[in-house]
This record gives C-alpha cells, structure tokens and sequence, in this order.
C-alpha cells in the first residue's frame, strides 16, 4: 500500500507545479488578487477568462501549433505522405487539460485525453491524421498509440484515424463531447464516465455549457448555434436529439437539472464578441460596467503581449522557471519566463518509425531543454514529461541512457538532484583549452548555455579572489549553495601554473562582465 501511495502523492506535487506555472492558474490568482472572492467563483471567472481569451484575442493558443493533416474526414486508405491531399490544421499539442488529467486519472488518461483532442480538433476541422501523423505529435509507437485509443473505441468514443481496421470503425459510436452527456443525464456517474472517455474537469464543464445553452436557446436554428458555441454543429445536432430522448423519458428533466433559465448568452453573438463578454461579466460574475470595460482592456494587453511571441507554425509558447532561480526557492516566488519551443521540426519525420520512437522522443527532448536555456529558463523533468506526453519515469530513463550528454533540466542547472554535475565538464574542457563549438558539441547545450556556465565561474572566481566568502557569493549572483561551492572547488583545482593561461582568460570575462556595483557594495 505504500508505494503506490508515494507514488500518487509524488504525481500530485508534479501537476501542483505545473498547474502554478499555466496561464489559468496566473488568471485565478489575478481574479483572487483584484476581487475578494471565493476560490470557486474565482475558478468560474478564470474559466469564462481563458475561453475568451483563447477564442477571440490569442492568435494561436499557447500549446497550439499548425500541422498538415490528411484532408477530409472519410479518408481511410492506407496510402504513403506523397499521396495524399494534405490540409493545414490548428492543434494544441499540449494544454492545461492534460495536468487535470494526469492529477485526477493518471497517465494513461492524461495520454488518451491528448490522442483524443488531437484527433477530434483534426476532424472539426475537416480533416483527419493517420499512424505516422499521430506518432509525430505523440512520441509513441503505432502499437502503442493504437492501444490507447482501442480502449476508447470500445466505449464508444468516435475518433476516426485514417488506415484503422474496418471492426475498430464499428465499434465507434459517437463523439466524447455527445458520449459524456448522454450518459450523464442517463444516470450514470460523471467521474466514471470521465474516466472511461478520458474528459478533465475543464472540458466538462465547457461541454455541459454548452450544452445548456443548447437547451436554453433551441428555438435557434441548428446553424446557428455552433458558430456561437464555438462548438461543431455535429454535436450540437447529436445533443438536440439526445435531449429530446432523454426529455421524453423524464419531463422533469430540466427542472431537476437546473435547465429551465439560464443567465447566459442570449443576444445571438456568443461569449466570443466583446460587447457579449461584457454583458456576461455583468450578470454572471457582478463586474459594474466600468471594472469589465477594465478587465477588457487587461485581457487585450496580455493577449497583445503574448501574440508578439514569434514562433514557427510548429512552436508552442510555454511557461517555464528562470534559470538564475536558486534550488529550494517557492514556486510562487519564482520569476518565471514565456519561452518559445520548436514541439515538432521537419526532422522529427526522419527521426519517427511505426515500431521505434526512442529517437524522436530523445531529440525533442533535448531540443525543448536546450531552447528553453538558450532563453533564460529551465524546464524540469515534469516540464519534460508535461510537453513531450511521457511520465517522468520514462523522462528520467532517457536521460539516464544517455550519460555522455548534459541536458539542461532545472535539476541540473540548479544541481538539485544527486547525479553528476554539468558544470564539472563544461569547465574543465574550457580550462583544458577547448573551445565553445567543442564544448557545445561534446555535451549537447547550445552556445548561450555554455557561455551563462562560464560567465558564473569566472564571477565566482573573481569574488573569491576579492575575499568574499560563499554565503556572500551566494547571495549576490543568486546562485545555490551547492553550485558557489562547486565553482570555488573548480577555481581551486585549476589555480595551478599549468592553467594560468586560461585563468587569466576566465579573469578578464569576470572583468568584462562585472558584478552589479550596488549588490557587492551591499554584500560588503
């Protein structure tokens, strides 16, 4: 019984951590810190936040991306990339949803949940993915990502991969967004059904909405309606004809479930336009008209602020620790930067087969890891598995298979962890006279990484030269303990005559990149 408690309790800190570094949860604690609210009515508000945000101001959602998908829905011949007729869809590779799942479910849900998502944006979109498709954007093998999904085949679950077996196709019966409700408003119990199909929280509470909206307003023709919701008119077709059914079962139906009023859209723009914000902020979360039209203007400066992030139609923006963040810091104290990750590059196709996916998932990591140094943060093996769809066990067996090559994990660079140090061979291959390129090749960072590794040796160099002690060192470069000892246990080891050389050369980089005068004045 103790181990899989430790176990259970060690991925509930991991998804505490990254659920504090998403944007829904910086817009809980902005809602929190402006409004004294409860924190339900404060996740409420976010939810309705985010939304709006994601639909009408963000260019791209952070984890979204552009991917060529096969066009057209009913395509499910077997055929190689060159043959087919290809379509540029949006899909979010990584979302908040997923820690939802990963907390409440585990991992298995947490990596249906993204094959599912996947596959459904695909296909709202009028298109669908195939095999080696779905192996890029999830580094799986094809067994493996079929497994996942046969599960949700046999619920019922209606997500079309082109090339699947005829039986598999039989056993699909609807969407999960139809599938959920159906079932719930039959008498079932919602967080099974959420378990079975793989639905977080979040999405449930965004279908039920919806659904909702669909009752309250069905005298709207069926055209309509979706362009408002935001949701594809396949469903809220399906969720018309259920709702007859279920109604002609129970009439007391909508009474028992609330769904005789509503408070929500009802103006025929949908929560997408901002003047139907506006009105919902006023009468579902009490804003006076003067603190939405301020809350308006805040969410069209934050989204402006993210927009101007550039990146490539397959890069994400992420939220990631800085790497000048010392080791045992509070989460909530950290600086925290937005980061920009190339999550699939044409490579990646080379690097992917049907039976094998060691190299994709090797590459993609180090990339992630490296990108987000090269920008001043550091991701952590939970970032790692978060972003690359893995548990961090599996993160945890790719870096130890590969021993020679430093990844730049927070753990790393923070030397939080027992393994051995990065800063040991990135200085003594300087100190032994190689140069950056080598040093780059020979342990896999890139340039900027290397230089931030040299740059904090020749400060602590020069301030142990200066006479400062470690506590003061620590404190003025806002380094850890841990890593100011190993710099000044370096600085001891290569103060010999045969690397005066290169000494004198980590001396005039400390010099041509001095300390802060006010923090050492302030140390003295």
């Amino acid at each position: 019984m103790g181990r899989p408690t430790f176990f259970r309790q060690r991925m509930l800190t991991q998804t505490a951590s990254l659920e504090a570094k998403g944007l829904f949860n910086y817009l809980v604690s902005e809602v929190r810190a402006r409004r004294e609210v409860p924190l339900e009515e404060a996740i409420l508000l976010a939810r309705d936040i985010q939304d709006y945000l994601e639909h009408n101001l963000l260019d791209r959602a952070l984890g979204e991306i552009e991917f060529s998908a096969i066009n057209g829905r009913d395509n499910h011949q077997k055929r190689g990339r060159a043959g087919q007729e290809e379509k540029l869809v949006r899909l979010e590779v990584v979302a908040e949803e997923d820690i939802e799942l990963m907390s409440e479910f585990g991992t298995v849900a947490f990596h249906q949940g993204r094959l599912a998502r996947l596959i459904e944006e695909a296909w709202a979109q009028g298109a669908i993915l195939d095999g080696p498709r779905l192996c890029v954007l999830f580094p799986e093998t094809h067994r493996g990502i079929r497994s996942l999904l046969q599960a949700l085949w046999e619920k019922g679950a209606y997500l079309p991969v082109a090339g699947m077996k005829k039986a598999n196709r039989d056993l699909m019966q609807d969407l999960r967004g139809v599938l959920v409700i159906d079932r719930y408003l039959g008498g079932g119990d919602l967080t099974a059904i959420r378990r079975e199909l793989a639905v977080s929280i979040s999405r449930w509470h965004r279908w039920w909405h919806d659904f909702k909206e669909m009752v309250v307003n069905g005298g709207r023709q069926v055209r309509q309606l979706p362009r408002e919701l935001g949701t594809p008119v396949e469903v809220v077709e399906s969720w018309r004809k259920l709702w007859v059914r279920h109604l002609e079962e129970d009439p007391s139906l909508p009474c028992r479930l609330g769904l005789d009023r509503s408070d929500l859209r009802r103006d025929g723009q949908g929560t997408w336009s901002r003047r139907a914000f506006e009105e919902l902020l006023c009468q579902r979360h009490g804003y006076s008209p003067a603190a939405a039209e301020q809350m308006l203007d805040e969410l069209k400066d934050l989204a402006d602020r993210l927009n101007r992030e550039q990146r490539s139609p397959g890069a994400i923006v992420y939220q990631a620790v800085s790497d000048r963040e010392p080791a045992g810091k509070k989460l909530a104290e950290c600086e925290l930067k937005t980061v920009v990750l190339d999550y699939v590059v044409p490579d990646d196709w080379e690097l992917m087969t049907r039976d094998n996916t060691q190299a994709l998932k090797w590459s993609r990591l180090v990339r992630l890891a490296t990108q987000a140094r090269a920008q001043g943060a550091t991701l952590s093996q939970p970032d790692l598995a978060l972003l690359l769809g893995l548990s961090t066990r599996s993160v945890q067996g790719l870096l130890k298979a590969h021993p020679n090559v430093v990844v730049p994990t927070r753990g790393l660079v923070t030397d939080m962890g027992p393994v051995p140090s990065h800063v040991d061979k990135i200085i003594s291959l300087y100190m032994d006279g190689y140069t950056e390129t080598e040093i780059v090749r020979r342990t896999g960072h890139s340039y900027d990484s290397v230089e931030n590794y040299l740059l904090d040796f020749a400060r602590v160099a020069y301030l142990t030269e200066q006479g400062l002690p470690v506590p003061a060192i620590r404190k003025v470069l806002g380094c850890s303990r841990r890593l100011v000892e190993k710099h000044v246990n370096l600085y001891r080891e290569f103060s010999g005559p045969d690397h005066a050389f290169m000494m004198a050369k980590v001396r005039r980089l400390a010099e041509a990149h001095p300390v802060k005068k006010k923090q050492h004045a302030k140390e003295e």
